[in-house]
């Protein structure tokens, strides 16, 4: 199946053009709400600039590769992604950090600790540079008793991330590691304005590797096979998917 084939059938299994699409392949489902979710994600986005919460948010930018803890003991305060991604993980004992999820654009992290439920804490860093909102623990509380609509969009942005976690937990106790590859792969993946899938940035064969808990090698053994198979190609420092990575067993 051709590129543009491809991107076809994708939209006629009501695929988002967002980053988080509904892919079914054989033996793999990577589950995402079908209609689109533009009104969701912007939700809690417009909350934030309405003076009337009194939430006082602030911007900060945190740079590619930054990284930052939330936890209860330091005081954390809630973070809302306007624009880019942060990806979150936990410390093991043994100092390996466990890849949880992905916070996209228009979600949050940072309000288990506001509510002073995370015993676990938790490793942020910016998977690229990223745009995001502050706010003050106390200020975020206050603001979820008193406006209904604010924590109904703080409901809606936590559920979207808690389903991509479900998924993700069925992933690695089910799938075999090129599955996990393959699953991971698309939801990386957009549409491109000329109907081709891409992965605008591909993440290195090590955060890949933390992310289907996997080992390094073993990523990069399984993507040149993707690329010797004509599947996917590179594409300066993302990845074109050229034909439905199904198509490889």
């Amino acid at each position: 199946m051709r590129p543009r084939l491809l991107a076809s059938a994708c939209m006629e299994r009501n695929v988002s053009t967002r980053a988080h699409k509904a892919i079914v392949m054989k033996n793999i489902s990577v589950v995402a709400p079908a209609r689109s979710e533009a009104s969701d994600h912007a939700s809690l986005l417009v909350f934030l600039q309405d003076a009337s919460l009194q939430l006082g948010a602030h911007r900060r930018t945190i740079m590619k590769a930054q990284r930052f803890e939330i936890s209860v003991d330091a005081a954390s305060a809630v973070y809302v992604v306007a624009d880019g991604r942060l990806r979150v993980s936990t410390p093991t004992l043994h100092g390996i950090d466990v890849f949880i999820t992905d916070v996209e654009r228009g979600e949050l992290i940072g309000e288990s600790a506001a509510f002073g439920n995370n015993n676990v804490p938790l490793v942020v860093e910016a998977s690229e540079t990223s745009d995001t909102f502050v706010i003050d623990r106390a200020n975020f509380l206050r603001a979820i008793e008193d406006h209904g609509g604010f924590s109904t969009a703080v409901m809606r942005a936590m559920c979207r991330r808690l389903c991509r976690v479900n998924q993700h937990l069925a992933d690695t106790v089910t799938l075999p590691m090129h599955a996990r590859l393959k699953a991971e792969l698309m939801r990386l993946a957009r549409l491109g304005a000329d109907g081709t899938l891409i992965i605008d940035r591909l993440p290195t064969h090590e955060e890949l590797a933390l992310r289907i808990s996997s080992q390094r090698e073993a990523v990069t053994k399984e993507l040149t096979k993707f690329i010797r198979a004509g599947l996917v190609a590179r594409s300066g420092r993302g990845l074109l998917i050229i034909e439905d990575l199904n198509t490889y067993v």
